[in-house]
């Protein structure tokens, strides 16, 4: 089983019980069956990131702003799947690691913030578990 979880600060951002499993041969989730893409998906507080990062590691994040902390503030996604952008602040976020970026020589309120992450197993098939547990 391959898991990922990173030991970053995020920006007190108060937990909410995460602890669901999708299978990525369904077609809903059809678009992250392929590296590099991403898809959102209902829970955390403002909906929840599910980016393929390889073959074996999938990385999740909560799309509430840390900026902003409204849940009408949600990062949305950008054109290639990469950098969400928060629809509020503007701050783009990387889904590599989930830190606000500058970007074009602006910097943005985020620059430096962290989304939250939640823990991905991938049983190396079909099941991808987000959790916070």
């Amino acid at each position: 089983m391959f898991f990922s979880c990173k030991t970053k600060q995020e920006e007190n951002i108060s937990d909410v019980p995460v602890n669901f499993t999708i299978d990525i041969n369904d077609p809903l989730y059809r678009e992250i069956r392929t590296i590099g893409n991403s898809i959102t998906v209902i829970g955390g507080h403002a909906g929840i990131v599910i980016y393929r990062f390889s073959q074996d590691e999938f990385i999740a994040f909560d799309r509430l702003c840390p900026v902003e902390k409204k849940t009408s503030c949600q990062i949305q996604p950008t054109d290639d799947d990469l950098f969400y952008t928060c629809e509020c602040c503007n701050t783009p976020y990387l889904m590599i690691d989930g830190t606000g970026q500058s970007k074009n020589d602006t910097v943005f309120a985020g620059t430096g913030k962290f989304l939250k992450e939640y823990r991905t197993y991938y049983d190396g098939i079909s099941q991808v578990r987000i959790t916070n547990f």
